[in-house]
């Protein structure tokens, strides 16, 4: 039968992550590291990839943990959902050293990152955050691209004169929201930089290469 634990939910705002993982010493780890006086977030755990598909098709999460045998269960199927949303939401394995074949496809496939177990607490911790800022940053920059979307069908039917008062105050108005938009933006990849050194696909390349060192 499969089981669900979660936090209960705060505002909105607040990041949420869901566990899919059966390995309860895993995933007492991973509860007893999200509850890290650095994190401030809310959480459900799932002990099947079928239930994790069903919370995810239900409400968003910005991060997504997931043992590798349930990551890889019907044909990649968790993986595929979290590709198929409209903002990117990282994928991260939890890998034993039996599980190095398995963890190589998933992330040959585009999981973003691996944790290894027994868990490293600090590790564990800077790629949770590494992960959060990714979504946080894809989530801005799909903000934007929608807000510019929708300043470029204002303005293609603005009914007056392009040289009306209204008009210039619309233009000014949308050159000050896209300026602080790509600020903000710039100081996440700062961020991001500054935590890890690592991008999206240095992450993988990353995680791959953590996983040629665990013994076989």
């Amino acid at each position: 039968m499969d089981g669900m634990l979660s936090r209960s939910a705060g505002p909105t705002h607040i990041p949420r992550i869901l566990m899919a993982e059966n390995h309860f010493s895993t995933m007492e780890s991973l509860i007893q590291t999200l509850g890290d006086r650095r994190f401030h977030l809310d959480f459900d755990v799932c002990t099947s990839h079928h239930s994790a598909v069903r919370k995810l098709l239900a409400s968003p999460y910005q991060l997504i943990i997931s043992g590798v045998h349930l990551a890889e269960l019907d044909d990649f199927l968790l993986l595929k959902r979290i590709q198929a949303l409209e903002v990117f939401v990282p994928l991260v394995i939890t890998a034993t050293t039996g599980d190095k074949a398995s963890a190589r496809r998933l992330l040959e496939q585009g999981a973003f990152d691996l944790i290894t177990t027994p868990l490293e607490h600090e590790q564990t911790v800077d790629t949770i955050r590494l992960a959060l800022w990714h979504n946080k940053l894809q989530a801005i920059i799909a903000s934007r691209d929608k807000a510019l979307e929708k300043y470029r069908q204002h303005i293609d039917n603005y009914p007056g004169k392009r040289t009306d008062e209204a008009f210039q105050t619309i233009l000014i108005l949308i050159e000050q929201t896209v300026s602080a938009h790509d600020r903000t933006i710039g100081r996440i990849e700062t961020s991001i930089k500054c935590l890890a050194n690592l991008g999206k696909e240095q992450a993988r390349e990353q995680a791959l290469r953590r996983l040629n060192t665990l013994p076989r």
